[in-house]
């Protein structure tokens, strides 16, 4: 693999890390080793490094905040690359943000507030990066990022940077079409509007104190909802922590991975836990539902095996 490194070098002027613990880029705290790790800080960067591992035809993975991930106790065979660019501009005669993929979601509700900037206070506390919202259509309060999004920036197949309007995006509960397609995210531009700080920070406080009563705080270990709240075939969706917890999951362990103690839909790591003991605690709780009220819960958390690529 000494060429692939000289190879990576050559194309991207980045030296790749050998043999990167995933378990410390990961909110689970749970992952071995990837093969090859890199960092990269802006887009021009993100576009050297995929195309370098397309030409090689080596597997990659594409990370954000690793904050909805849970990775293999194999660790990843390939190359793990860490977006961190992370650029914000305010298209003033358009009214939109725009944001780089690898931007954080704080960062993002920071831009806002200062800018004076409304419709993305729902977003207040929930970890990740803008990237992986899109991704997953992330959202909070009846309210989902997919519903900002004006347009958005790829890299596709073909290695060439494309626009897409959010109609080609496909985006639905927890959901949207680069979950079932090899394009990456490389910008996003979002709809807001003028808004009066006061009552944009108000609306935020309000929403971090709803989320404190429900999450676990962060020094816990977790990678958030573990489940999605399933939809029934009248259209009515069903809270699946409501359905975990009246099906016995309270106090349920397998290893070092626990059913939070303060809402059942969050599985938590309570030091030492292996990706292995998350699994088999999420198939006892599928079961459970799925035996009390014949529904199965889909997984919301993303696992990558180690053999994973986005080629």
């Amino acid at each position: 693999m000494q060429y692939f490194e000289q190879f990576f070098l050559a194309e991207t002027g980045l030296k790749l890390k050998i043999n990167v613990t995933l378990s410390a880029y990961s909110s689970f705290k749970i992952g071995g080793p990837a093969r090859y790790f890199i960092e990269v800080a802006n887009l021009d960067q993100l576009i050297k490094a995929m195309s370098a591992a397309g030409q090689w035809r080596f597997p990659f993975y594409l990370i954000g905040g690793g904050n909805n991930l849970l990775f293999d106790d194999a660790g990843f065979n390939g190359l793990i690359i860490r977006n961190k660019a992370s650029a914000i501009n305010y298209l003033v005669d358009r009214q939109l943000l725009e944001v780089d993929s690898g931007s954080d979601l704080q960062q993002l509700v920071r831009f806002a507030v200062s800018s004076g900037l409304s419709g993305l206070e729902f977003l207040a506390g929930i970890p990740g990066t803008v990237g992986g919202a899109i991704y997953g259509n992330a959202g909070a309060f009846g309210q989902a990022i997919g519903e900002k999004v004006s347009e958005v920036l790829i890299f596709n197949s073909e290695e060439q940077p494309v626009s897409l309007s959010q109609s080609a995006l496909g985006f639905g509960y927890r959901s949207s079409n680069f979950k079932k397609n090899h394009q990456t995210i490389l910008k996003a531009f979002l709809t807001v509007g003028p808004g009066d700080k006061n009552e944009i920070n108000r609306q935020i406080k309000d929403y971090l104190e709803q989320r404190s009563g429900k999450h676990p705080p962060r020094s816990v270990a977790c990678a958030g909802s573990y489940f999605k709240n399933p939809v029934l075939p009248d259209g009515q969706k069903v809270a699946a922590g409501l359905l975990l917890e009246k099906s016995g999951a309270r106090g349920m362990q397998v290893g070092r991975a626990a059913v939070y103690s303060g809402h059942c839909n969050f599985i938590i790591n309570l030091g030492g836990a292996t990706a292995c003991d998350v699994k088999e605690l999420a198939s006892r709780l599928q079961e459970k539902v799925h035996e009390n009220y014949g529904l199965w819960l889909e997984e919301e958390v993303i696992f990558v095996p180690a053999d994973a690529s986005m080629l």
